[in-house]
């Protein structure tokens, strides 16, 4: 099963093979000498400390979260009514809007496929991943903005469409967004139970319903505000455990603890086995095919997943207008820190540790744990696996709220005013309630079919882009120009998936096996097919439009019905200055980010070539840097901002926050209020 070479006196390289997987150690350790796997089959970690961490701590968690938005309800008199169960209250500030950007946007693959890439392509997977996916929240902020100027009573951006285009663009636009919600799920499921499964032994498919009970609990009593109050502590706990991480790479492990020795590590491995396609065979380089190639199915793919995903709209609807644009930028700097920190350090380390992880362990999202577990033992294991729940719970509350949102607004109240019949604040609460159920339920299923079929989390992560990539453009248009018609988004969206998935599958074909799982997971494969849905659905959707133009001046968005009083969703004329200001202030630092992030560094690195040791400090101490500003941010900005109302909540009342919500009597009560400039 194994066979040795002896390179030099301090380096050997080793395969063990066991059907199509390949393990490599370049340096000789005896406790991996002739592994198959790291994991062997073995867990790491007991049974019980499994079902600790999933389901008590889950549950745990799920009731003091509870507990803490019912007494902040109880002492600051906050009604739990439909605004503000799938709203917040419009009345979020930065510091949390950025903590709950963060905490949306770090899914369990960005703990684990951004280590992935890493161990794959080297210091290119790292950078290509955080500034593939910083790209979509910071351009987002765009029409986070515009959501408060154009729709400021929205609850999701499907009235957006259904009030400007009817409702055939709105069915179409369903589709897309559902996709999204269950392929995001399917993803947490996927990558959660892998992790679960690999550490512990709990069996793959029981961790997968397990995962999802303690987030079904608070998000069914607390709605949208129970999930923010979540994902800051979520956030806290990832970014503080990401910190721990990447001071023992390069600090205080006694095999590593360097950048120095890391860079030695990394080195010596390509004189045995040199990465393909990557300038001198060397990990230490952007010049990367494989990583830029994987770079661009990123960027595309992840458009899809921001801007079709409702949770980032209820974000943003959520937020004040000042709190909007501020708190999606903070958030995607803050965010950035994640996988290019967390993957600079695990990712690395388990290429210059030359842990024995399979093909497979690796595209299931298992480089990180391999490494945590190496470093830390089982302390090690005990921290990926609180930080990947962590990941998994707070993303998985997000998208259940969001995916409640559109069954009570663009399913259920629409089907009622078609039968006649009012649609008031209690039935939309109740009727989220039950969608976030069915979906929590339903996620657990995602998850073991997905395990079922094979796939795994890299694959189903670079594949999202080609189902859902073409919906990008034309829900941008929605809010953003007024001449996009309904016929040229339809056209976009349709035609653009349709024209990715031949493509995709077309290209998959010419290569020998024809199209099956491993072809259609190729690079350029999911390259081509990425582009395709996002380039023509734009191209089409401009075209149509220009033939046949929409006359929008915002009327039928500004009339979207309230079901509540809900004051902070009218706009007063300081509040309108303030937004465009806003405007002009996002336009110039999100586009001029977004050029520093994806073009200008990429571009200011390629002259080192390959990183000189000097050259690769440097990129791992900017890496701690970020990190731990980014932990700075997030745990301490949005308790400071909140400190009034905390102060208020552990007084009981005795200091009461100040008021700043405007009474507004509400003439109609509980009854839906009909817009007259709304289409069906």
């Amino acid at each position: 099963m194994a066979t040795l070479t002896q390179a030099n006196p301090s380096i050997a390289a080793f395969e063990c093979t066991n059907a199509a997987n390949v393990v490599r150690n370049y340096f000789s350790d005896p406790q991996y000498e002739c592994a198959e796997s790291f994991f062997g089959g073995v867990p790491v970690l007991d049974k019980w400390v499994g079902y600790v961490i999933v389901l008590a701590f889950g549950i745990s968690f799920g009731i003091a979260t509870v507990g803490l938005v019912l007494i902040e309800q109880h002492v600051l008199g906050r009604k739990m009514d439909s605004e503000f169960f799938n709203t917040a209250g419009r009345s979020v500030k930065t510091g949390l809007t950025a903590s709950v950007i963060v905490s949306q946007w770090t899914w369990a693959a960005t703990l684990l496929q951004s280590s992935n890439v890493a161990y794959k392509y080297g210091v290119s997977g790292p950078f290509w991943y955080a500034s593939g996916a910083t790209l979509q929240i910071i351009v987002f902020s765009l029409l986070a903005v515009q959501v408060k100027r154009r729709a400021p009573t929205a609850h999701t951006f499907l009235e957006i469409i259904q009030a400007r285009w009817g409702t055939l663009a709105h069915s179409v636009f369903l589709f897309f967004a559902l996709a999204t919600n269950i392929i995001v799920t399917s993803m947490l499921i996927l990558g959660g139970s892998a992790v679960v499964n690999a550490l512990t032994g709990i069996n793959t498919d029981l961790a997968s319903f397990l995962i999802p009970l303690g987030v079904i609990l608070y998000t069914l009593a607390g709605g949208l505000k129970a999930t923010f109050v979540a994902s800051y502590f979520n956030t806290a706990v990832i970014l503080i455990a990401l910190c721990i991480f990447v001071f023992q790479v390069y600090v205080t492990d006694s095999t590593l603890g360097s950048p120095s020795t890391v860079y030695d590590r990394l080195a010596r491995a390509v004189e045995i086995e040199p990465v393909v396609d990557n300038r001198g065979g060397s990990y230490l380089t952007l010049f990367s095919k494989n990583g830029l190639l994987f770079g661009l199915s990123n960027i595309c793919g992840n458009f899809g997943t921001v801007f079709v995903d409702q949770s980032y709209w209820q974000s943003a609807i959520a937020a004040t207008p000042q709190a909007a644009w501020k708190g999606y930028i903070l958030g995607g700097l803050s965010w950035f820190s994640i996988p290019f920190t967390l993957a600079t350090s695990l990712g690395l380390a388990s290429l210059a540790l030359s842990l024995p992880v399979t093909a497979d362990e690796a595209g299931s999202g298992l480089v990180p744990p391999a490494v945590a577990t190496h470093l830390m033992g089982k302390g090690g294991s005990v921290l990926i696996l609180v930080m990947l729940f962590m990941a998994v719970t707070s993303t998985g509350a997000a998208e259940q709220i969001a995916v409640s949102s559109l069954v009570a607004y663009d399913v259920y109240a629409p089907i009622m005013r078609r039968a006649g019949k009012p649609v008031s604040g209690k039935s939309v609460v109740f009727v989220s309630r039950i969608a976030i159920v069915a979906f929590g339920l339903l996620s657990g299923v995602l998850g073991i079919g997905l395990n079922a079929i094979g796939l795994n989390l890299g694959w189903v992560y670079l594949g999202m882009g080609v189902i859902i990539g073409s919906a990008v453009a034309p829900v941008a248009m929605a809010i953003s120009w007024a001449k996009c018609s309904g016929a040229g988004a339809v056209a976009g969206a349709v035609g653009g998936l349709c024209l990715a998935i031949a493509s995709w599958l077309g290209y998959a074909s010419t290569f020998p096996g024809g199209v099956n799982i491993d072809n259609t997971g190729k690079d350029e494969v999911m390259v081509v097919g990425n582009l395709v849905a996002i380039l023509s659905s734009a191209v089409i959707c401009i075209i149509v439009s220009l033939i046949r133009p929409d006359t929008c001046d915002w009327t039928s968005t500004k009339s979207i019905p309230l079901l509540d009083a809900d004051p902070a969703a009218e706009l007063s004329a300081e509040d309108e200055a303030a937004i465009d200001r806003a405007m002009r202030m996002i336009t110039l630092w999100g586009i001029g980010l977004a050029l520093v992030l994806v073009v200008a560094w990429p571009l200011l690195a390629l002259p080192a070539g390959v990183f000189s040791k000097s050259y690769f400090t440097f990129w791992v101490i900017l890496s701690i840097i970020w990190g731990l500003l980014a932990t700075g941010a997030m745990v301490l900005l949005p308790v400071w901002e909140s400190r009034t109302s905390i102060l208020g909540v552990l007084t009981c009342g005795k200091v009461a926050p100040p008021v700043e919500a405007k009474s507004l009597e509400d003439p109609v009560g509980d009854v839906d209020r009909e817009s007259s400039g709304s289409q069906e």
